[in-house]
């Protein structure tokens, strides 16, 4: 069983850097005096329903569901009955909602429409948060019983979403996945190599490489979605934690960030395969799962291909963690967490809080984890909860979580245009790794990018 190590230290510049640049934008401002007058409203609206959930009269929840399969359904409606049965006076009706529905509930939102609370993977979030469709959490937290249970470092992680610098807690995270390296254990026991830290990484690498066997010690995802990858990768390497330093500066280009992409994209054609220039995610995976590859960089979701490929032997494949920087820590982009918020249109908040409070704790959290393929951020799940102990890509992304050494980045994900860059960049990492650009222009390029975007943004 796990041991609980001190709580992560999660350093918040870019949250001190929304506070600092927010208080200069006309934006900013007018955004967090319309958010804080709603907020205000929403709550003298409820404090006539509050009597009437205390005294036990009915009230009525909506729920919606987002990224719902049959058995993600059954588990919903599972929980929902498992509530209502401990609170008669409660009444949930639930809407499961299939990939890509995001346009359904902005809809909703926007016509005033939208559910009391919604289940949400996490991406798309940012954009209710901005368009004040659900509310402040924070009051409801701060006397939350259970609050301490939630890792600190998806509370501030959660807390970053607010753009107008006043740092506040729109949702309850439930879980999290993030980057780990899928790594061949009896190549790394094989060649007597090590991935605990960057530099043994690129020597590990050469070690499994032998070409004459069409092994590879590295396949790297040239083709669409690398440059995704490639960012986390190379802040992991550099120990930087915000893509915007605290004034305002953008770091993509950070000499660091540029050694690490001419090492890791110099590795094309000496360590990978010629055919690595276009791999996707099918490629990449299957060239890791046939034995061609040695490592790939990935998320936990694709655990269960592997466990197929390697007909459940365990000691041929393992989940790793970003490795150590020169720092002595291990940076990792905690993807948007998924969770479950408040309507600013819903009539009972106290009530639909308290099915929050449930649905993000113990079982029904653990749970859920399981069915949506990601890590929990309670910590007694994470060190209690036996099917974690049982699939040791869990387990070791457990101990992760409760590393002090392991950091997360700010990604500044929210910010309007940030994710238009990646396609482009996709396209100049094969330049790069053809030798066609620079390590340093490409980084430049998206540098220029990025910073256009905040300037845009905080200085309009």
């Amino acid at each position: 069983m796990r041991k609980l190590g001190k709580t992560m230290a999660l350093l918040l510049a870019g949250s001190m850097l929304l506070t600092g640049c927010g208080g200069g934008s006309k934006t900013a401002e007018t955004t967090q005096a319309a958010g804080t007058e709603k907020t205000e409203t929403t709550q003298a609206a409820s404090q006539g329903e509050t009597a009437k959930e205390a005294s036990g009269e009915d009230v009525t929840l909506t729920l919606w569901a987002d990224f719902v399969t049959p058995e993600r359904t059954k588990y919903v409606e599972t929980m929902v009955s498992n509530y209502m049965s401990e609170h008669p006076n409660v009444k949930i009706e639930v809407t499961p909602l299939p990939d890509s529905a995001d346009d359904k509930i902005m809809t909703a939102y926007e016509a005033g429409q939208g559910p009391d609370i919604f289940l949400s993977s996490g991406p798309d979030i940012t954009s209710h948060i901005n368009g004040e469709y659900v509310i402040p959490l924070d009051t409801y937290f701060d006397k939350w019983d259970k609050k301490d249970q939630i890792l600190s470092s998806a509370i501030e992680t959660v807390r970053q979403y607010d753009v107008t610098g006043q740092n506040q807690l729109y949702y309850i995270p439930n879980g999290i996945s993030f980057t780990v390296l899928w790594v061949r254990s009896d190549w790394l026991k094989e060649t007597n190599s090590t991935v605990d830290t960057w530099d043994n990484l690129f020597q590990a690498v050469e070690n499994m490489t032998d070409k004459g066997q069409g092994r590879y010690g590295l396949s790297i995802r040239g083709g669409k979605g690398g440059a995704k990858f490639l960012e986390r990768m190379m802040y992991a390497y550099s120990g930087i934690l915000s893509v915007f330093d605290e004034n305002g500066k953008c770091t993509i280009n950070d000499p660091k960030n540029v050694e690490f992409v001419e090492r890791y994209l110099g590795l094309y054609g000496k360590c990978t395969a010629e055919g690595d220039l276009n791999y996707g995610w099918t490629e990449l995976a299957a060239a890791f799962d046939s034995g061609a590859a040695g490592m790939i960089i990935h998320n936990l979701g694709s655990a269960s291909n592997h466990m197929e490929a390697f007909e459940g032997d365990q000691s041929k494949f393992e989940a790793i963690g970003m490795p150590l920087n020169d720092k002595g820590t291990s940076v990792n982009l905690m993807i948007q967490p998924g969770g479950m918020t408040i309507s600013s249109t819903c009539k009972n908040p106290d009530a639909a809080f308290d099915f929050i409070a449930y649905m993000t704790t113990g079982e029904p959290v653990s749970e859920y984890c399981q069915q949506w393929g990601v890590v929990p951020v309670d910590e007694d799940v994470l060190e209690n909860a036996k099917w974690i102990d049982e699939q040791p890509w869990y387990e070791s992304s457990a101990d992760l979580l409760l590393d002090e050494n392991t950091l997360f980045y700010n990604q500044y994900s929210w910010l309007p245009g940030h994710d238009d860059i990646y396609g482009e960049m996709d396209t100049d990492s094969q330049y790069v790794m053809t030798g066609e650009m620079t390590a340093q222009e490409m980084l430049d390029k998206w540098a220029e990018y990025y910073q256009g975007c905040y300037d845009k943004f905080f200085n309009k």
